[in-house]
């Protein structure tokens, strides 16, 4: 509830970037740059919502988190959306909290067919280029990979970590840090 409570106080940003061609009414943008540009009170406070509602969704990560939820359902394609949406929150609320196992996209079995892929010679190990690529078409977040040959039982273990990780993140983009 406090964190709603945040939500509602709107503090006022001064003089937010502006675009000339946003404040212009005609056409003439030779206006020096070190000229003083009156803002009309209304495109300001139109201007300054606009930004505090870019910077609250920025910071709390929200269009990623609407993203993992719609591939989520895409992915397991429910009967009930709504139903599974409810579920899948309180799993990621227990894995948050240390009490549950993550809700990742990726199986154990899926990452394995993808390493697999990466690997069609079976030689047991990718070049730092190809696990580059690997974490890409997976949307992972890159690791340095500073050897010439990276095992796959050691790259597979190193995605589950780094799939787990990146879902805490997302998760715990919204809860304030106490000071």
């Amino acid at each position: 509830m406090e964190e709603e409570d945040e939500f509602f106080i709107i503090p006022k940003i001064e003089n937010p970037p502006i675009c000339k061609c946003f404040l212009s009414d005609n056409s003439d943008l030779t206006q020096s740059v070190s000229e003083e540009i009156q803002i009309p009170e209304r495109k300001e406070q139109v201007l300054s919502t606009v930004s505090r509602t870019e910077n609250y969704l920025r910071e709390r990560r929200i269009p990623e988190l609407i993203r993992f939820l719609f591939t989520q359902v895409i992915s397991h394609a429910p009967h009930k959306p709504l139903a599974f949406l409810e579920k899948l929150l309180d799993d990621c609320m227990l894995f948050r909290a240390g009490l549950g196992v993550a809700p990742v996209l990726y199986e154990q079995r899926h990452l394995e067919a993808v390493i697999k892929s990466f690997d069609p010679g079976q030689r047991g190990w990718l070049s730092a280029g190809q696990v580059r690529r690997l974490y890409t078409t997976l949307g992972f977040t890159s690791e340095e990979y500073h050897d010439d040959r990276i095992y796959c039982d050691e790259l597979l273990n190193n995605l589950i970590r780094v799939q787990e990780h990146d879902l805490l993140q997302l998760l715990a983009a919204g809860i304030s840090k106490p000071e």
